[in-house]
Parts: structure tokens; C-alpha cells; sequence
């Protein structure tokens, strides 16, 4: 039900989970890695937090030269919780990707050293109105990309190239954190299209603010499994269902076979308590009334060939009556 990246992907997405909270949610089915991370399609990296906007100040000719640093090589002295920042040779700013918590002192640092910086707050749709877009998207010049590789996984690279003059690198931050989308989310945009607010998505946002001030709910019984095999399959939906849990087994098939496309999973939770499966524990299916609420129904598909290298049980939780008997594997052709 879902895909896993490749390439650069594969890298960028080890970089972003190594600074995710340890109980981060895992990626949902049927939503794909730039979705789960909320990374601007036309960026190709970012996630989903608050809009940091981050333009270069220049000198008073505009031609976007950066401010000093510092000694070349030799990190600048970091504000409290912020990664530290590095003046290359070329005269660019180097960081690592920051750790959700550090990013209003890095902020705050860029700010020191003549970065001009605001931040543009998530907010779920309720509170926002602001559509994502706008953003530059991949840069034919890899030298002009803001996420470049490093002897540590990625940096952020801020110059003249990355972040030309009237654009501005924008980092998203929620003041909700850990609710809400996971992640850090970046991206250049002209800075006249800044937007003042960013859009989380994540499903049960409103409620769990609101739940915030309200008493903890119990979930009831927890069972927790480990993700089963196709040979385990039957075992385990017989046992879950012995346990009262409402669980469905859907089969993969050509076009040809059958007529439902799939979809209509849970996207990703505003409550990570919320989540099926979680970082970094991801093959561990945590089932209770919060992860599987009265109404639905956690489904797994079964592979077309289970006996396949390299066959796996897609997993996921869709409302009862939107359950089908089978779903169309489209790499089986018709």
C-alpha cells in the first residue's frame, strides 16, 4: 500500500528520520514519501512544520553576497539548541538538517549573522487558508540545489545560487509539536510569495489540540504484533479476530480481475499516539481503539504471489464500509 524511495530518496529519507522524534509516525499507506514529509513537490525536499523564510541579505548593491562568518571552516558560535553553521571556502553558510526544537535558535542565529528570517507557523486547515506552491523546483545545476550531500548524509547550502537574490529558503515549524505532521520542511520561493501560514494535513488535527486541555482518554486494550508474513497471514487474522478486533484481508489482483482500485486508507495522524505503526519500530502494529477506532477496520492485502521474492502484507486502517474483497495491483498489468 505504500512505495519505498530510491536513490536519493532512500538517503534524503535516513536523513530525515535520524532527527524525527524516536516515536515519529510512520509513513501511511497509500501516501507517498513527499506527502508524509510534506516536501513541496516542486522543492523535491521538504516536510511540514512551520514556514521559516530565510532571505539573504546581500550587500547594499543586491548582489546577494553573504554576511562574514567568521574564520573560513570554523563553525560560528551556535545560539542554545541550534546546529552549528560553517562558512565554506566559497563563502557559504553549511548546516545540518535541524532537529525540530532547534529550529527557532537556528533561526535566531541566521538572524545574527544578517539572515533575514521569519517564521510561517503551521496551522491546520481550520486556521489556514494559504496553498502550498510556488516553490522552485529542481535545479537543472546540482550546485544550486539548498539540500546538498556531505562527508555527514546532507547540509543545507545557503548562497547566491541556492537562494538567489528576491527568493527566500522557507523552513516550516509547528509551536504544536509532536502533533501534526512530522518532520522539517524547506524550500526556495520569491519572497513576495512567502506565505504567512502553512497548511499541516495531518488526519485529527483540530481534536487533538483540543484534547490537549481535556483529560487523556484510555485507548482500552493495546495488542501489539509484529507486521506479519504472507505465510503468517491467516494465523494472525484469525487470532486478531478471536480478540475482537475488527480485520479484513484484501487481495491483490491484475486489472484484469478485479474492478477497486484502493485507496481510502487513514493518512497520516495529528497524534502520534494515533498512528498503526511508528518509527522506528515500524514493523510493530500497535492495535487499540485510537489506532483503529469503532468504524473501522485494519485491512491487509495480500500479495497476487505470496510465494514471491520478496512478497510483503501491505497494512493500513479505512472505514468498514469502504472494505473491498480485493484491490488492483498495478504492476501486474492488465
Amino acid at each position: 500500500m505504500s512505495t519505498r524511495p530510491r536513490g536519493f530518496e532512500d538517503r534524503l529519507k535516513a536523513a530525515l528520520l535520524a532527527r524525527l522524534p524516536e516515536e515519529a509516525p510512520a509513513p501511511a499507506p497509500a501516501r507517498s514519501f513527499a506527502r508524509r514529509y510534506g516536501i513541496p513537490l516542486a522543492v523535491g525536499v521538504a516536510t511540514a512544520a512551520v514556514v521559516a523564510a530565510m532571505t539573504l541579505a546581500g550587500d547594499s548593491g543586491g548582489n546577494g553576497s553573504l554576511p562574514a562568518v567568521g574564520p573560513t571552516g570554523s563553525p560560528s558560535p551556535p545560539a542554545t539548541g541550534a546546529p552549528e553553521i560553517k562558512k565554506d571556502p566559497d563563502g557559504s553558510l553549511r548546516f545540518q538538517l535541524p532537529k525540530h526544537d532547534q529550529i527557532p535558535a537556528l533561526v535566531d542565529r541566521l538572524k545574527e549573522l544578517g539572515v533575514q528570517v521569519s517564521l510561517v507557523p503551521k496551522r491546520p486547515p481550520s486556521q489556514c487558508s494559504e496553498l502550498d506552491g510556488g516553490y522552485r523546483g529542481p535545479q537543472a545545476d546540482s550546485a544550486a540545489e539548498i539540500m546538498q550531500g556531505s562527508a555527514d548524509g546532507f547540509d543545507f547550502k545557503v548562497n547566491p545560487k541556492t537562494v538567489p537574490p528576491g527568493h527566500t529558503l522557507a523552513i516550516s515549524w509547528a509551536d504544536y509539536h509532536p502533533l501534526g505532521e512530522q518532520g522539517i520542511g524547506f524550500g526556495v520561493i520569491e519572497t513576495s510569495k512567502v506565505p504567512s501560514c502553512s497548511i499541516d494535513y495531518s488526519e485529527g488535527l483540530d481534536e487533538a489540540l483540543k484534547a490537549r486541555s481535556e483529560p487523556p482518554k484510555d485507548p482500552g486494550k493495546t495488542i501489539e504484533i509484529p507486521a506479519p508474513e504472507p505465510g503468517e497471514l491467516s494465523e494472525v487474522v484469525r487470532s486478531l479476530q478471536e480478540q475482537g478486533v475488527s480485520v479484513a484481508v484484501i487481495e491483490k489482483k491484475p486489472a484484469s480481475e478485479c474492478t477497486h482500485v484502493g485507496g481510502g486508507y487513514r493518512g497520516p495522524q495529528a497524534d502520534p499516539e494515533a498512528e498503526l505503526s511508528r518509527h522506528p519500530q515500524r514493523s510493530t502494529l500497535k492495535i487499540n481503539s485510537k489506532t483503529v477506532p469503532p468504524g473501522y477496520t485494519l485491512v491487509f492485502s495480500k500479495p497476487a504471489r505470496p510465494s514471491g521474492p520478496g512478497a510483503t502484507v501491505g497494512y493500513g486502517v479505512k472505514e468498514t464500509s469502504r472494505v473491498t474483497p480485493c484491490e488492483i495491483d498495478f504492476s501486474l498489468g492488465g
